[in-house]
């Protein structure tokens, strides 16, 4: 098979990440874990989208994987309506997998095991995301029925110098002791075979086909910059930057209805421009203005610019 990308994949494990190094390293892509269950519960992996969007203004392709424990179609359901709330509005390049290699779930046998995985697939695609399957050669081999699941991207892993699974796969996780610059410890690393962007994009897939979040027009709101690390955009991708912002207030033109790429959005006036954020509540926050306030922000605002033509 012809290699396509080389990449890593992570979670909580590997703390926080140095995102610049790992590109620098000559990774280029990212999958990252979208949650599990512990004795508590399903949980949802608390470095998921610092993960995401750090990888991405890296430069990176990211997608996501969450462990699944489920043993009955209720429990598919359980599991995915908490991880498809987190994967609202975000854009990713690579599938959604579905990794199943917990030893508890053998007791279920082939056919039951191999159909929740399926289940949790289709469900998956039904949602517009791209969905495949992670397992290791043994697992798949004793527990599953490969063939029923062919039609869907496999992600392998197995750590010899060649894989001992004779099936087709998309990717294969050939390392879990790998050294990568920017991150602290062991990870796991990755071959990708499959250039998945253009089917995501030809099917509507993974937040592709929508050009950004949906914005409504609003009055009265502005911008609080209270931290020096506020990047700003010329469009809602946060490889789009153009800056910092100065601490200060901004008045806000439009805001999003919804959440993109995790985040609140907004458009914003500073200059003789607007421009676009994503509300992070440790850098910047949204104050609703009374009518004399709006007219002291818009008064402000025609004052930056003028300062601004004249520097």
């Amino acid at each position: 098979m012809n290699l396509f990308q080389n990449g890593i994949d992570v979670s909580r494990y590997q703390g926080s990440i140095n995102w610049n190094n790992v590109a620098a390293a000559g990774k280029q892509f990212a999958i990252v874990r979208l949650g599990s269950s512990n004795t508590s519960g399903l949980y949802v992996d608390p470095y998921f989208l610092q993960n995401v969007n750090g990888a991405h203004a890296a430069g990176l392709r990211v997608g996501a994987y969450y462990y699944t424990y489920a043993t009955s179609e209720s429990a598919v359901i359980n599991e995915l309506s908490l991880f498809l709330n987190v994967l609202e509005g975000l854009q990713l390049e690579y599938p959604v997998f579905v990794d199943v290699e917990d030893n508890k779930l053998a007791a279920l046998g082939r056919t039951q095991l191999t159909g929740l995985v399926q289940y949790a697939m289709d469900i998956l695609y039904q949602r517009n995301w791209y969905a495949g399957w992670y397992s290791y050669t043994n697992f798949i081999n004793n527990y599953l029925n490969p063939s029923q699941l062919s039609g869907y991207p496999l992600w392998l892993a197995d750590y010899r110098s060649q894989p001992g699974y004779t099936g087709n796969h998309a990717m294969w996780q050939y390392s879990s002791t790998g050294s990568v610059s920017g991150i602290t410890g062991a990870c796991d690393l990755n071959y990708s075979y499959t250039d998945f962007l253009p089917l995501l994009k030809a099917g509507n897939y993974n937040g592709y086909g929508t050009s950004g979040p949906d914005m409504e027009t609003v009055d009265g709101i502005q911008l609080v910059v209270f931290g020096a690390q506020t990047e700003y955009f010329y469009t809602a991708n946060f490889n789009d930057v153009v800056g910092y912002l100065p601490v200060g207030t901004y008045p806000v033109v439009q805001k999003s209805k919804d959440k993109y790429n995790g985040y609140e959005w907004v458009i914003f006036r500073y200059r003789d421009g607007e421009y676009w954020t994503a509300i992070l509540g440790d850098r910047n926050r949204l104050e609703t203005l009374n009518s004399c306030e709006v007219q002291l922000s818009e008064a402000k605002a025609k004052i930056d610019a003028a300062k601004a033509a004249l520097e």
